[in-house]
């Protein structure tokens, strides 16, 4: 794939649920390698929907949606949930082999290597590996969620909220590691928010969503991820400005 090339590709998207008006309607959106966008919304607005279609939970009625994969894998989409999805019968490192033993062809010591790699960049002590998801924080459960999600190599992540319920410092905390975790591996994410400071101080894109279309573009500047500076505080301004207009009218 050049870098040119968007991983993902969507054209001219149409959805609903049997209603007369379109959940998604004609929608248009491209994402690059490297690239974290973030979509906001008002709720109902179509933000998970888009997910969901992209991850294949839903069918569009019209439309593609077409992703460019580098490693030739049928689907190289990761999907990390507000809730957890953990096994609360397995241990951690279960739970984070659980890609390993559903494709056995996998080295079973690459893969424990590659759970060590992870476990460093997200600040885990190894010792987490023996215990139970019951038996962790919410922060150390969403990290673990994570790396599960990548233990399966997925190109392109898809995240639903997922840092809504931790308390704030845990939620900078995790922010900041996701965003060099896709600087590192090359990934790319798409990431839906309610969340204003969130969008800015991890996108490269935000997005406003409304009527089923994407209406909105941001890009976010070099410096605006730095909380509390007069760029970032800009940024934020611009995007509650549109929000605002949408809501209200």
């Amino acid at each position: 794939m050049s870098a040119t090339t968007p991983l993902l590709t969507i054209d001219n998207l149409c959805f609903d649920f049997g209603q007369t008006e379109k959940t998604i309607d004609s929608l248009e959106l491209n994402v690059s390698k490297g690239e974290i966008v973030c979509i906001l919304g008002a709720s109902g607005c179509g933000k998970t929907t888009i997910l969901n279609l992209i991850a294949g939970f839903l069918q569009p009625k019209s439309g593609s949606i077409n992703l460019q994969s580098e490693s030739g894998k049928k689907n190289s989409i990761g999907y990390i949930f507000q809730s957890d999805p953990l096994f609360p019968w397995r241990t951690v490192e279960g739970n984070l082999l659980l890609a390993f033993d559903l494709n056995r062809n996998t080295d079973r010591s690459k893969a424990l290597e590659t759970i060590s790699q992870y476990l460093s960049m997200f600040h885990l002590n190894p010792q987490i590996l023996k215990k139970y998801p019951s038996q962790l924080s919410g922060g150390m459960r969403q990290r673990v969620s994570i790396i599960q999600s990548l233990m399966f190599d997925p190109e392109l992540l898809l995240l639903d909220e997922p840092f809504s319920a931790l308390d704030y410092y845990t939620k900078l905390s995790l922010e900041e590691e996701f965003c060099q975790l896709v600087k590192e591996k090359n990934k790319s994410a798409i990431l839906v928010t309610h969340d204003i400071e969130e969008a800015v101080s991890m996108g490269t894109r935000a997005l406003i969503m409304s009527g089923g279309k994407l209406v909105k573009e941001f890009q976010i500047r070099a410096n605006s991820n730095i909380r509390g500076s007069e760029e970032f505080a800009k940024t934020y301004r611009e995007i509650w400005s549109e929000l605002k207009t949408i809501i209200s009218g």
